[in-house]
């Protein structure tokens, strides 16, 4: 099937987009897998650019998965996900230094 092959690589061309994203980074924590895969079906649904990965080690997180986000996309993605009553339960800004609580 040549659609899958080609949907693959755009995903990964995306995924390699999100790594190398210019702006500032946010890792969202939602608290349990099932929240964060619920949170990545509605954030792909309405077309928000992110990443799902496991959580870092700096961050205590209770699932072990985040969801990076960048900068430009962080208010409409919360704005979403609350219409969604899957509110984000920790939001950290990545800096140099390691990971800034935002909430």
């Amino acid at each position: 099937m040549k659609t899958k092959g080609l949907e693959r690589f755009l995903q990964t061309l995306f995924l390699l987009h999100l790594t190398t994203m210019p702006d500032n980074e946010y890792i969202a924590l939602f608290g349990s897998v099932t929240r964060v895969m619920k949170a990545e079906k509605v954030l792909k649904r309405e077309g928000i650019h992110f990443m799902l990965m496991p959580s870092p080690r700096a961050i205590p997180s209770p699932c072990g998965l985040a969801i990076k986000v960048g900068e430009a996309e962080i208010p409409e993605a919360e704005r979403i996900l609350e219409e969604k009553k899957l509110k984000i339960t920790h939001l950290y800004l990545k800096k140099e230094e390691g990971y800034e609580q935002v909430y």
